[in-house]
């Protein structure tokens, strides 16, 4: 009876745990981020791929293929974030417009998760994981990228 309870409490602890990333990134670790307003920035591991929110043009999509140190830093920081549980708990509602839209989908251990969150850095302060971990993504990582440097300067703007 013993050993049944403990097993009973180590099965609902893995599924607690279950939502945590692993202490290495798995092999199969992808995802697609798509992040910005109406999150038309995508970056999209699966098929190495990032598109550009031209705003009133056409969005460009180029190739842009992250490095597996680079993956490996994504990894960290979506871990560091704890990406899954923060943008379950993130706010439901928006104090702009436009505002920022950001979806996840996430390949690990072959497993799927998708989580979405608003961005709109008003005076409700959005959950601070999430809010260091896109300027991460956009300034450390998309930014820095030779195929986005030579993507064009969007056209129009936001109100």
């Amino acid at each position: 009876m013993l050993i049944a309870c403990l097993f009973l409490l180590g099965a609902c602890s893995f599924n607690e745990e279950g939502s945590h990333f692993p202490e290495e990134m798995p092999e199969d670790f992808d995802f697609v981020l798509n992040y910005g307003y109406e999150a038309r920035d995508v970056i999209n591991t699966y098929e190495n791929t990032y598109t550009k929110n031209m705003i009133s043009s056409d969005d460009e999509t180029v190739k842009m293929i992250l490095l597996e140190e680079e993956m490996e830093t994504m990894y960290e920081k979506m871990k560091e974030a704890d990406i899954l549980k923060s943008a379950e708990n993130a706010a439901k509602s928006q104090c702009a417009d436009p505002y920022e839209v950001n979806e996840l989908k996430l390949t690990m251990n072959g497993e799927i998760y998708q989580r979405e969150w608003i961005t709109s850095y008003c005076d409700n302060v959005p959950d601070n994981k999430l809010k260091n971990f896109m300027e991460f993504v956009h300034q450390d990582i998309i930014m820095k990228k030779e195929e986005y440097k030579e993507l064009p300067e969007p056209s129009g703007g936001y109100d």
